[in-house]
């Protein structure tokens, strides 16, 4: 059993963000309304969003199991678990063969319904995700690489 969880050094760099654009949006409405309440609830919302976002909705763990299953964990409860044979994994939307540097999504289709979702993995650690993704079978080593040339004006 292999257990994948978010990197704590992450979520403290965007709870730290958080605080930023919460005590820019103090400042911000502040300096506009001239109101120490609007001040106080924009920065409170703003506060509020990243906290939530960070503690609640990335902080997963990702769990492979010795009978072929994904666990998905999100605080200690089970939101989702994943027969892995019964679906195709990728780092890639179907649609599309590139992405974005720093997006750290795994795409899975279900074979039988073709129906196509993701899960955001981007607070796992860079070995982490790449390690999910060969163990999902996503990641594989034996393509041949294309070259594309290009022409030179």
């Amino acid at each position: 059993m292999k257990e994948y969880k978010s990197k704590f050094t992450k979520m403290m760099f965007e709870t730290l963000l958080g605080l930023c654009a919460s005590w820019f949006v103090y400042n911000l409405a502040g300096k506009l309304t001239h109101s120490f309440l609007f001040a106080v609830i924009g920065a409170a919302a703003v506060l509020a969003f990243f906290l939530i976002k960070v503690f609640y909705t990335d902080f997963i763990s990702i769990i492979l199991t010795e009978d072929k299953k994904m666990v998905v964990k999100r605080c200690n409860k089970v939101i989702n678990i994943f027969d892995i044979e019964q679906y195709y994994w990728s780092e890639y939307p179907k649609d599309c063969k590139t992405k974005n540097e720093d997006d750290q999504d795994i795409y899975y289709v279900c074979k039988e319904t073709g129906k196509e979702n993701y899960i955001d993995a981007s607070n796992l650690k860079g070995e982490d995700y790449e390690q999910l993704l060969e163990d999902l079978g996503a990641k594989n080593e034996n393509k041949q690489v294309i070259k594309v040339e290009t022409i030179k004006k």
